[in-house]
């Protein structure tokens, strides 16, 4: 039987770090960081390492990744696993990761007798997967970050097969709001359209939303678009994993590179790189800075001098994807977590389960 043990991530947004054991062996989904100044780790110790035979990695956020140096600390020498594009994009080197590829969606991969699991794209981020885990004789899945609609980025489910989870864990980062992503790029799209004698800066994340909004811009206004060299690598990453990509919109991001210049630019820059933040600001005084997720107006001091909107981009489920997806993942237990508007009591509308 399943003992879980959360050691991060449920009740707050960031740090999540889930531990599962089972006939005396354990395994972790995720083990991120907070996203705070004192990076608060999840609450690991040695007595989980002890058990611990696999770690399984949804993607390369530090809110997911950041504690992995310390079970390396910890002495922890198994397997962690994720995506080969993951794995690419990690700051540090971590010689125990495994990797798998495209070509393994949907089939089993086994880890070792008694461990196995089945993967598919989440949509957050390239590269970034769910999990279909079977560990001894129960069933887990484990959404990772998860985002229903995103305008490139493929978002799969498990197979209907008739399975029943003993446990779900499903992202709920999103759960306060109703968003159509959609609806949200086109009103951004007109208001670019709108303001044709602005430039805009765009205070961007490394995420699927970055290339999203981008991308969706690029077809839908004259503007030229131009990538800080900071955000250039995830651009690179779309070039080399057209799986993860829907088929229809690949020849989108041959268009973002072609656009030709115009006075009044887009401008996407790290939102972690303030200095260059100011700067843009400064060269571009009537620039409007447009911002696309919860405010961030203080970590970007350049803004409050500009013309700001926001356009709220899901990069999480809302509220009526949490409903679908508690409907459509048939579980005993539902975990949510990613967010400070749920806990371990939530529950959303679904059909009542019963173990046989």
């Amino acid at each position: 039987m399943l003992s879980v043990e959360i050691l991060g991530g449920v009740g707050e947004y960031g740090r999540n770090c889930f531990y599962i054991e089972n006939q005396r062996q354990a395994i972790l989904l995720d083990c991120g960081i907070m996203k705070n100044t004192q990076k608060t780790p999840p609450n690991i110790t040695f007595n989980h390492i002890e058990k611990l035979v696999a770690v399984f990695i949804s993607h390369s956020h530090i809110d997911h990744v950041g504690a992995l140096p310390i079970l390396q600390n910890m002495g922890y020498t198994g397997p962690i696993l994720m995506s080969h594009t993951t794995a690419q994009q990690l700051p540090l080197l971590i010689p125990q990761v495994r990797t798998f590829y495209p070509d393994t969606i949907g089939k089993w991969i086994e880890v070792n007798e008694y461990l196995a699991f089945q993967w598919g794209y989440s949509g957050h981020l390239i590269g970034s997967v769910w999990y279909k885990i079977r560990f001894f004789d129960e069933m887990i899945f484990f959404s990772g970050d998860y985002v229903v609609d995103s305008y490139l980025l493929k978002a799969t489910l498990p197979e209907e097969d008739g399975t029943v989870y003993d446990v779900a864990f499903i992202d709920s980062g999103h759960a306060e709001k109703c968003i159509r992503n959609l609806e949200v790029l086109q009103q951004m799209a007109m208001y670019v359209k709108a303001h044709p004698n602005h430039s805009f800066i765009f205070p961007s994340s490394f995420s699927g939303k970055t290339v999203d909004i981008m991308t969706y811009l690029s077809e839908h206004t004259t503007r030229a678009i131009r990538v800080d060299a900071k955000l250039q690598p995830l651009l690179a990453h779309y070039d080399e994993e057209h799986e993860n990509i829907w088929p229809n919109k690949v020849m989108l991001l041959e268009r973002l590179k072609q656009k030709q210049d115009s006075h009044h630019v887009l401008y996407f820059v790290s939102e972690q790189d303030v200095a260059q933040v100011e700067e843009l600001a400064m060269d571009y005084p009537t620039a409007i800075f447009v911002h696309t997720g919860y405010s961030r107006h203080a970590s970007n001091p350049a803004s409050l001098k500009h013309i700001s909107e926001e356009f709220f981009y899901k990069t999480h489920p809302d509220y009526w994807d949490l409903v679908e997806l508690s409907q459509r993942l048939r579980a005993r237990q539902t975990i949510y977590f990613h967010s400070t508007h749920t806990n371990l009591t939530t529950t959303f509308p679904k059909e009542e389960l019963k173990r046989d």
